[in-house]
């Protein structure tokens, strides 16, 4: 033995590279090529038998765990009572709110978590956070397996839509307690064989820098907000007469959102010169959803998430097309289980059948916006994440709007509004019509006649996520403040 092997057996020092038995966590989730070849094209009943043995397994971690066993014993249920993954309907759904109010009676990281400092003697952890866009972020804990299928989940996508040993992906998004940066970079070096350009947002290196780290280094793939994509390009063209598609860009990875039409994917494909692919993830599970080559809807992580689609008043499993809300069992955490956690995001099923690409993994429509972020405005329900098609309607917008309620009262009538703000782009050549247009449009797709306040470009900059971190901010509710 040599000194160096002598000297880490006899370590007592939780050491991170000998908490895994790889062996066993690349069976259970192969790596991407491997994925691709076999896991990724099984049938649907292959699919199904694998998800209900890690379902399964993850009952007895459930029962374990003090937050789940509340919760389910408060229903009565006990401990045998759930058979087979057919039996998940049994299982109370929690949400964000439920962890929050966890955490805070037993702080600092909840029931939910366990003795994270007893663990932390002989198992590594890790820490991020959710982006805070509904309230103050909370804290996710990670032990080996869980990071590792952070970056492992994003390999297989990125691998899927056509990364390669030597490719240089740059990533502006920053490693820090948010999990998008991460992802990525762990799936690049880690698992890919491609160069992560770890340059974070705008507010770290320039929007300028980035595009000329870019041109000397040659990325050829971005991980990267649309939002953001948009504005590099313009940056590019401002203030280094370049043209983006010189670059000649593999494709972008993007979350798109709401983009049902594909108008904002498509007005990226011709500014960029490349494919654009949507992607969904939220920093519990890592990659949930993801496009192949086909975009032809996101296809679920079936082997490392089960997904659900509910209703989101009466929280029942919702027929194939109907929009409800994602609820969530991740089939691989341990470390901070998640079994039927309603993410409260909305989407629908759009195919249970083989993609053209080979796979059976269930297909999803974009993700719509998020239910807990709804108004009512005059009896309507509002999302404001749907003003997308009809902001990109019109390529003289930048894209960037932000949704304002306000109420009012008026002779002892009070009456709710909503005004929605619209940048416009500098070079737009006029304004005429243009806010008619998007009303019209507004009020065609979302049955309520609004107020459009059309602004200069980069006037929404303080709600926006052009060069900085976390989600746009589109929402403000302004009608319960004290005046």
């Amino acid at each position: 033995m040599t000194v160096l092997q002598r000297g880490v057996a006899e370590s007592s020092l939780p050491n991170y590279h000998r908490s895994i038995d790889w062996d066993a966590l690349y069976k259970r989730y192969p790596v991407p090529d491997v994925f691709e070849r076999g896991r990724w094209r099984w049938s649907s009943d292959e699919i199904r038998a694998f998800q209900n043995e890690q379902f399964l397994d993850l009952m007895v971690t459930g029962w374990q765990n003090g937050f789940y066993k509340r919760r389910w014993s408060a229903v009565g249920l006990e401990p045998g009572d759930i058979k087979s993954i057919d039996d998940i309907v049994k299982l109370p759904m929690f949400d964000s709110a439920d962890i929050k109010k966890d955490q805070e009676e037993n702080p600092p990281f909840g029931l939910i978590n366990g003795d994270v400092f007893a663990k932390m003697q002989t198992t590594p952890m890790k820490l991020q956070t959710s982006g805070g866009t509904t309230g103050k972020p909370r804290p996710t804990l990670y032990a080996p397996q869980e990071w590792e299928m952070n970056g492992l989940t994003h390999a297989r996508n990125l691998y899927i839509c056509g990364v390669r040993p030597g490719d240089r992906v740059q990533i502006p998004h920053t490693a820090s307690l948010g999990n998008a940066g991460w992802c990525a970079y762990k799936a690049c070096h880690d698992y890919l064989g491609a160069m992560p350009i770890t340059t974070g947002t705008g507010a770290v290196t320039s929007s300028r820098r980035q595009i000329e780290i870019a041109q000397d280094w040659g990325t050829n793939v971005w991980y990267v907000r649309p939002e953001y994509a948009t504005q590099l390009a313009k940056v590019a063209r401002d203030e280094l007469n370049f043209d983006v598609r010189d670059l000649k860009t593999k494709f972008l990875g993007c979350g798109l959102g709401p983009d049902t039409e594909n108008t904002f994917r498509n007005q990226l494909q011709d500014l960029w010169g490349c494919k654009v692919y949507d992607m969904y993830g939220t920093h519990e599970m890592g990659m949930g959803a993801f496009e192949c080559q086909h975009q032809a809807g996101l296809h679920f992580h079936e082997d490392s998430t089960f997904f659900e689609i509910v209703g989101v008043e009466d929280e029942k499993p919702t027929p194939v097309g109907e929009i409800g809300n994602m609820v969530c069992t991740i089939l691989h955490r341990r470390q901070q289980p998640m079994i039927r956690f309603n993410l409260r995001d909305l989407t629908r099923i759009v195919s249970t059948e083989r993609c053209e690409c080979g796979s059976c993994f269930r297909r999803m429509q974009k993700m719509l916006g998020r239910s807990d972020t709804m108004v009512r405005i005059r009896g309507v329900s509002i999302w404001p994440q749907a003003c997308l098609p009809a902001i990109k309607s019109d390529n003289r917008t930048t894209g960037e709007w932000l949704c304002i309620a306000e109420r009012n009262v008026r002779d002892g009538v009070v009456r709710d509004e909503m005004t929605v703000k619209v940048e416009v782009r500098d070079d737009a050549g006029g304004w005429d019509g243009l806010k008619d247009h998007i009303e019209k449009r507004l009020h065609s797709d979302l049955g309520l006649k609004l107020t459009v306040e059309l602004v200069a470009e980069d006037a929404l900059m303080e709600w926006s996520n052009r060069g900085r971190e976390g989600k746009p901010k589109r929402i403000l509710d302004h009608r319960f403040e004290k005046k």
